[in-house]
Formats: structure tokens, C-alpha cells, sequence
């Protein structure tokens, strides 16, 4: 458990904008995003900051295949594959349902190439690196987003595309509390769990800001369903905030405190309201 590389996630830039207009939705610290009138533009464009964000907007960028720093770096190495992994299931169900109208509809060439290159390691040194990898799967996110933004390509706001993406992220939040529950974890694994749980989290914060305001006419369509995926936001903002500057791992009856227990207090909320999301 690394003490030395704790740093505090700042949200990525160039994540969408809100403006006072928006100040309206303003409730438990979440501000709710202004997107942009092309479906899917705006969630294009957060899933590339968030991933940008992490090969060249943090000092010394992509972590995990790093051979002397990295090791060093534990606790946003972990982040880092969090922030990953979460993409990559974004990146599938972008492929797979939110761009294409039935099975009968063409995959799109670039989120293929986009989510084929986020499957590669996230230790690679070379041949390929993985920050080369990832680097060029943004690029093909980017050249997505352009037929996107030039109407050659669609992005279908429908409660089954919905269903599916939070039934995916259901399934991920699931396997991160398991590991935050985890019994005999030692001080040094403790961490990583705690800070890949935090990875995970912030891009569903982020990415749900974008779906809460994109597929609001859909969440309509179902009794209390606003306020469910409200209460899931708010709970991913509670996480956002728990930034320990040491992870400690104490057992239940200890007067110091288990950060992963404190830290799946919000999660296992947020994929309990997953499941009844799932479920409407």
C-alpha cells in the first residue's frame, strides 16, 4: 500500500458543460449536464475525456505497465483499471445496442476497433503498449463521434438500449462489491480494491449524468424511475467524494476504519437501485 501516491481525482475535462439553466436539477451535489442535441454525441465525448484523461491528463499518464513508477503508484494504478474496465463494458453496449436498431443493423467499424483495442492488457509494455492501444481506440471513439455528429452514424435513445446498459453496469458494480466485502484482505490489497471500486464508480458518475438527461423521456415512461436513477447519481457522488489519504483495513470491531466498507456503503446502494432499474 503505496502512502506517497495519494492524489485526489479531479473530474476529467472537457466533460460536458451545465449552465444556470441546469442549476434547477442541482440536488444532493450532482449537477446534471447540458448535452447536446445529436443523440449520443455527448456520451461519446465523456467516455473519450474520461479515457484521455487518464493516458495524458494525469502526470506520468497511464500506470499500470509502468515497470519502476508503477510500482510506486498502487493506488491510481487501480483507478486506472477501474476507469477501464468500466469503459470497456460502455464501449460493448455502445457496439452492441445503442448504435443500431436491431441485430439485423451493421456494427459500426470504429467502436469494433475502439472496443477490440481496450481488450488489450492493461500491463503491456510494448508491442503494442497499452497507452498506444488505448490511445487509438479514442481515436476511433473520436472518428465514431464525427459520423455521429455528421448524421452517418445513430445513437437511439430507447428503454431497451437503457435496460441493457444498466443491466451491464448492474453486473460489473456487482462483482466490485463483492470485492470491497471481501474477508482476509490484506493491508496491501485492501487499496487496490478500494481505489479500482473507485474507478469504476466515477465513470458510471459520469456516463449517468449524460444518460439521466439523454434518456429522461424514457425513465418517464416508468413510475418512479427519475427518481431511482436521481438516488443512484446521489450515491455515486457520495462515493466521488471518499478520498482517504490512507486506506485502512480494519476489522469490524476495531476503532479505525475499514475504508472498503465505508466505501460500499453508497455502491451496494447504487447496485441494488441497479437491479430495480433493470427490472422496470
Amino acid at each position: 500500500m503505496a502512502e506517497g501516491d495519494h492524489t485526489a481525482i479531479a473530474p476529467p475535462e472537457g466533460l460536458p458543460e451545465h449552465d444556470e439553466e441546469e442549476d434547477a436539477h442541482v440536488e444532493h451535489g450532482v449537477v446534471l449536464p447540458k448535452i447536446s442535441p445529436t443523440p449520443g454525441v455527448s456520451f461519446v465525448e465523456t467516455m473519450i475525456s474520461l479515457m484521455e484523461h487518464e493516458l495524458s491528463g494525469r502526470t506520468l499518464g497511464w500506470r499500470p505497465n509502468d515497470i519502476i513508477l508503477g510500482r510506486l503508484t498502487d493506488n491510481i494504478n487501480s483507478f486506472q483499471l477501474g476507469v477501464l474496465e468500466a469503459l470497456r463494458f460502455t464501449t460493448l453496449r455502445l457496439k452492441d445496442s445503442l448504435t443500431r436498431m436491431g441485430d439485423a443493423d451493421a456494427y459500426d467499424p470504429d467502436l469494433e476497433a475502439a472496443l477490440n483495442l481496450l481488450m488489450n492488457r492493461a500491463t503491456l509494455f510494448w508491442f503494442p503498449s497499452a497507452e498506444n492501444s488505448y490511445g487509438e481506440a479514442v481515436d476511433h471513439l473520436k472518428q465514431f463521434l464525427v459520423k455521429l455528429e455528421k448524421g452517418q452514424r445513430h445513437f437511439y435513445y430507447r428503454s431497451d438500449n437503457l435496460q441493457l446498459l444498466i443491466s451491464t453496469y448492474r453486473d460489473l458494480m456487482g462483482n466490485v462489491n463483492r470485492n470491497l466485502i471481501r474477508e482476509n484482505v490484506g493491508w496491501f490489497e485492501s487499496d487496490d480494491y478500494f481505489y479500482y471500486a473507485k474507478g469504476v464508480a466515477h465513470v458510471y458518475f459520469e456516463i449517468l449524468k449524460v444518460v439521466r438527461v439523454g434518456f429522461e423521456s424514457q425513465l418517464a415512461l416508468t413510475l418512479d424511475a427519475v427518481a431511482i436513477m436521481d438516488e443512484v447519481l446521489h450515491e455515486l457522488y457520495r462515493a466521488e467524494q471518499m478520498d482517504p489519504w490512507l486506506v485502512l483495513n480494519a476489522g469490524p470491531n476495531s476503532f479505525l476504519a475499514n475504508h472498503r466498507a465505508n466505501l460500499n456503503a453508497p455502491l451496494s446502494e447504487v447496485a441494488h437501485l441497479l437491479v430495480i432499474l433493470s427490472q422496470l
